[in-house]
C-alpha cells in the first residue's frame, strides 16, 4: 500500500482514458486529472457511448445509398486533449459474438483516432472496471486503473449490475500495472488484489473557486431565493440520506435548500425526495463546471448529507475541497471522508443535530475557520495530484521497463 508525494512530471506520453461519461457531462475528478495531464501530453478521452446494432445497419444503408453526412468522431479541446466517440459502424450486443465484434470495431476505431493523432504505446487509464476487456488489446501498454467508488456497495445501481462490477473489478485488478484510489478504505480493500495500489485524494481547482474569482455576478436563479441558503453540490442519489434532508427541510420552512446537479427518479419502494419534496427545496439541475463556484457562493452554509454505509464509507468527497476553496461553512453526517478535517466540519448524527449544526454554522462560523479552510484548499489542488500521478506513472514505466530488459537478458 502506498501514499505518495511524487512530484516527477509525465511528459511525451499518449494517454488513452476509457471514461463511463461524455467530457461535457458534469466534471470530476477524470476530467481534472485528463485536463491537466494534456499540457505535456497527448490525452485521447474516449466517451463511453456504444452504439447499438440498429444504428450501424442504418448507418451501412446510408453509406451505401450515398444518403449520408460524414460524421465527426474527433475533436480537439484544448492543449493535447481530444475527445473521441466511436462512429456508428462500431457496436454492442448483449449476444456473445456480436459484441466481440463489436468490440474489434471499436478497438479498430480507436487505433484510427491513435495514427491521426500520431500516438504510439499509449499509457491506459480505465476507469470503469467493465472495460478490462480493452486491455488485451494493447499488450505493450501500461494499464492504470483508477477506483473512485466502492462499486460492489453502490445503492444506484440494482444488484445484479453491483455484482457484475465487483466481478470485472477483481479481473481488471489482476491485469492493471497500476492502481490509483481516492481513500484510505480503497486503498486497504483493493492492495489484497494488486501489489502497487496507490492513494491520490481528490482536489479544487483552487484558482476557479476561490472568493476573490467568483463572488461577483451571482446566479439569476438564486436571486429570487429566500434567504438563509442551504446548499449542495453533486449528483442527487441515493448516497445521499433522503429522509434526513426531508425531514430537515419541512422542520424549517425557512430555510432555503438549494440542489445543483444532476437527479432521477428512484424506483418504485424508494424513498421520492425528488418529487415529493417541501417548497422551500429547490432543485436547479446541473450547470456547467465554470459555473459552479458562483453557485456555492450564493450559499450561506454547504452540505454533505451523505448516508453512513459500506458505499460512502469508500468516499472521497471532491465537494468537501470545492466548499473549503468558497470558504464555506459546512455541515456533514458522520463519515470517513470528513475525519481528517472534523475541527472545520460541523458534524451531525441525526436529522435534529443537522438542524442543530445548521444554526451554528449560520451563526458561529469564525474568520479563523475561513482562513483554515483556505489553507486546506490550497494544499489540496488538481495541480498537487496531478504531480503526485505523474510521479507514480513515470516510476510504473521505468519499474515495467527494467522488467522487460531483465526478461530479455535471460
Amino acid at each position: 500500500m502506498n501514499q505518495d508525494n511524487q512530484t516527477t512530471r509525465l511528459e511525451n506520453q499518449s494517454i488513452l482514458c476509457f471514461a463511463p461519461d461524455p467530457w461535457e457531462s458534469m466534471w470530476r475528478n477524470r476530467h481534472q486529472i485528463m485536463s491537466r495531464l494534456a499540457l505535456n501530453n497527448k490525452v485521447l478521452y474516449i466517451e463511453p457511448e456504444i452504439p447499438n446494432i440498429r444504428q450501424a445497419i442504418n448507418f451501412l444503408k446510408r453509406r451505401l445509398t450515398g444518403n449520408h453526412t460524414k460524421e465527426k468522431h474527433l475533436r480537439h479541446i484544448n492543449n493535447g486533449l481530444w475527445v473521441f466517440r466511436y462512429p456508428n459502424w462500431t457496436f454492442g450486443s448483449n449476444r456473445n459474438v456480436l459484441n466481440r465484434i463489436g468490440l474489434t470495431l471499436r478497438i479498430i476505431s480507436i487505433s484510427i483516432a491513435m495514427r491521426k493523432l500520431k500516438m504510439k504505446t499509449p499509457i491506459l487509464w480505465v476507469v470503469n472496471p467493465r472495460f478490462w476487456n480493452v486491455i488485451k488489446y494493447f499488450k505493450k501498454s501500461t494499464a492504470c486503473y483508477q477506483i473512485v467508488d466502492n462499486y460492489a456497495e453502490a445503492p444506484y445501481f440494482p444488484e445484479e449490475f453491483r455484482k457484475e462490477l465487483e466481478k470485472a473489478e477483481k479481473t481488471m485488478l489482476s491485469l492493471a500495472d497500476l492502481v490509483i484510489v481516492t481513500s484510505p478504505f480503497l486503498l486497504s480493500e483493493k492492495s489484497k488484489y494488486n501489489n502497487n495500489v496507490h492513494l491520490v485524494k481528490n482536489a479544487v481547482d483552487y484558482k476557479q473557486f476561490a472568493p476573490s474569482q467568483s463572488t461577483d455576478n451571482l446566479p439569476k436563479d438564486m436571486e429570487q431565493i429566500p434567504k438563509p441558503i442551504i446548499g449542495y453540490v453533486g449528483v442527487i442519489n441515493k448516497k445521499l440520506d433522503l429522509a434526513l434532508l426531508d425531514a430537515v427541510a419541512r422542520k424549517r420552512p425557512q430555510w432555503s435548500f438549494v440542489f445543483i446537479g444532476d437527479y432521477h427518479d428512484h424506483p418504485p419502494g424508494d424513498y421520492n425526495f425528488i418529487n415529493n419534496h417541501s417548497p422551500n427545496v429547490f432543485l436547479l439541475g446541473r450547470r456547467n463546471v465554470k459555473e459552479v463556484p458562483r453557485y456555492i457562493h450564493a450559499c450561506n452554509v454547504c452540505m454533505l448529507p451523505y448516508c453512513r454505509n459500506d458505499y460512502t464509507k469508500a468516499i472521497d468527497s471532491l465537494k468537501l475541497y470545492e466548499y473549503f476553496a468558497c470558504e464555506k461553512p459546512v455541515v456533514a453526517t458522520d463519515i470517513p471522508a470528513i475525519q481528517e478535517y472534523k475541527q472545520l466540519v460541523y458534524v451531525a448524527n441525526d436529522a435534529d443535530d443537522f438542524i442543530t449544526k445548521l444554526e451554528s454554522a449560520l451563526t458561529c462560523f469564525t474568520s479563523e475557520q475561513r482562513d483554515a479552510q483556505r489553507i486546506i484548499a490550497m494544499q489540496n489542488t488538481w495541480e498537487k495530484r496531478v504531480e503526485q500521478i505523474s510521479g507514480i506513472i513515470v516510476e510504473t514505466l521505468a519499474k515495467k521497463h527494467e522488467s522487460t530488459l531483465n526478461k530479455l537478458c535471460i
